[in-house]
């Protein structure tokens, strides 16, 4: 397959059956060279892993948290591995929408380097121990701060529809968080 989008081979990869090796051409542009991909370029772990990691870390459809690459992504999952039973509720065709905004939550709270096993610990109280830990820095950013609880809601929402799409189950947006405009 030819294309000049790389999230194209995340699809394939994410997609294709294990044992199967598709290649994707990504056209180099002037001076660039053509490069060639498989979709077992990637470790075995990971090819399971990378719809999750590509919706939730900002793809084309869904937002991306500012600061926060895609590695940060996979060594985060690779360290931590209860987070698995988290990343599979969004491709459970059946969870419901508070065991998706519940894993998204759990898993920005790992990612901005919160214990989510502390009951005080939501992303909002993470927000605001993040901020005053930060506030008495000469240089802060502001978009560094984990997402608040609604924000996460949402995100995690978005992420599970594209990951759903992806999979072929077509859920309702409408009932899913989105409203018509």
């Amino acid at each position: 397959m030819v294309g000049e989008d790389i999230d194209f081979l995340v699809l394939i990869t994410g997609l294709a059956p294990m044992k199967e090796n598709l290649y994707f051409r990504k056209c180099g542009k002037r001076r660039t060279p053509d490069v060639l991909y498989s979709t077992t370029s990637f470790k075995y772990k990971f090819s399971r892993m990378i719809l999750f990691i590509h919706a939730f870390s900002g793809c084309d459809t869904t937002s991306a948290l500012f600061g926060h690459r895609k590695t940060k992504f996979c060594s985060l999952l690779e360290k931590n591995r209860h987070l698995e039973e988290k990343r599979q509720v969004f491709f459970n065709s059946e969870a419901t929408i508070d065991q998706v905004a519940k894993a998204g939550e759990t898993f920005l709270i790992h990612l901005y380097g919160g214990n989510p096993r502390t009951s005080a610990c939501d992303l909002n109280h993470l927000r605001y121990t993040l901020l005053t830990q930060s506030a008495t820095k000469a240089r802060f950013t502001l978009a560094l701060l984990p997402p608040t609880v609604d924000a996460a809601r949402f995100h995690a929402l978005r992420s599970y529809l594209q990951i759903q799409k992806w999979l072929g189950h077509e859920k309702n947006p409408l009932e899913w968080g989105w409203v018509p405009t």
